[in-house]
């Protein structure tokens, strides 16, 4: 038999906590005055560390920026899993998701317009990792709501999930970025006629009138 995995030593769990206490207070600042307006000095303070010790952790202010994004992802992720677990049809949930996402851009503006700004520079600047604009966790919540639509015969089967799902988080993304061009902009009511038109257009009675 092969060995378990070693427990984690002493040296290697102060790091840990020292990475996640800097994404931590870096995720609080970023929601609350923007990325823009915190300073490397003030997020290592917050961390209760050297701005040396910080750049020892993350070259600059954008790579913890980068360092956040699983995270949200796996945040928005578990939404859709919430919502599968309670239910309705694939159209309801998608209802439901695009609902929370307008609710959690009107809770944290400030984050969110970072992240949205992120995922455009990672498309141009070879510098960005492309797994910026990929949230992979959050794409594989929806194929499988999607998939789950199809085994109960609601969801058309004429277009594959994979393809239905990127038209889904393209018209997700393109009602942030509208409200990120014009605050004015309701994500609310958008969101939620989006998320009407892509359920008719995903569902079996589409594919039929075909």
């Amino acid at each position: 038999m092969g060995a378990g995995p070693q427990p984690e030593g002493r040296r290697e769990r102060k790091k840990r906590e020292t990475r996640e206490r800097i994404l931590q207070g870096a995720l609080r600042q970023f929601t609350r005055q923007g990325y823009d307006a915190v300073t490397v000095e003030a997020l290592a303070e917050a961390a209760d560390i050297s701005k040396p010790t910080l750049f020892n952790y993350f070259p600059s202010k954008m790579a913890i920026l980068q360092a956040l994004v699983p995270g949200v992802d796996e945040r928005f992720a578990a939404a859709i899993e919430r919502f599968r677990t309670e239910g309705g049809t694939a159209q309801e949930q998608l209802a439901r998701f695009f609902a929370y996402g307008a609710e959690m851009t009107r809770k944290t503006p400030m984050l969110t317009r970072a992240l949205l700004i992120l995922a455009l520079r990672a498309y141009e600047d070879p510098i960005y990792s492309t797994s910026q604009h990929r949230w992979p966790s959050l794409h594989d919540s929806f194929c499988s709501m999607l998939r789950d639509g199809v085994e109960r015969g609601e969801v058309r089967t004429d277009i594959s999930v994979e393809r239905i799902t990127h038209y889904i988080t393209g018209i997700y993304v393109y009602g942030l970025l509208s409200w990120l061009a014009d605050p004015k902009f309701s994500v609310d009511v958008e969101l939620a006629v989006a998320a009407s038109f892509l359920g008719s257009g995903f569902s079996c009675s589409a594919q039929a009138s075909r």
